[in-house]
């Protein structure tokens, strides 16, 4: 188990980055909103990390690859500082 843990760990501290430069190209060529930039930036996580279950193998573990997806969207989509308040 913490094998798997760990694997499904380092997918989505790979596939952040990618996640973020994605979603900032996506976002200078098309002006995407900050609404639809999480919305895109989690999609974009999934769709990565199901497409490197299905390169690598893994479709019997797609369910926590696509968890792992899920997770690599939300760092890239900076959910952190969504958490912030900002002092006025």
């Amino acid at each position: 188990m913490e094998n798997e843990l760990l694997q499904l760990t380092t997918i989505a501290i790979v596939l952040a980055p990618i996640t973020a430069a994605l979603v900032q190209g996506i976002k200078s060529a098309t002006g995407l909103d900050a609404k639809k930039n999480t919305l895109v930036s989690l999609l974009i996580g999934i769709v990565l990390a199901g497409l490197w279950a299905l390169t690598f193998g893994h479709v019997d573990q797609i369910g926590p690859y696509l968890m792992a997806g899920l997770l690599s969207g939300l760092s890239a989509s900076g959910l952190y500082d969504l958490t912030k308040k900002e002092a006025k």
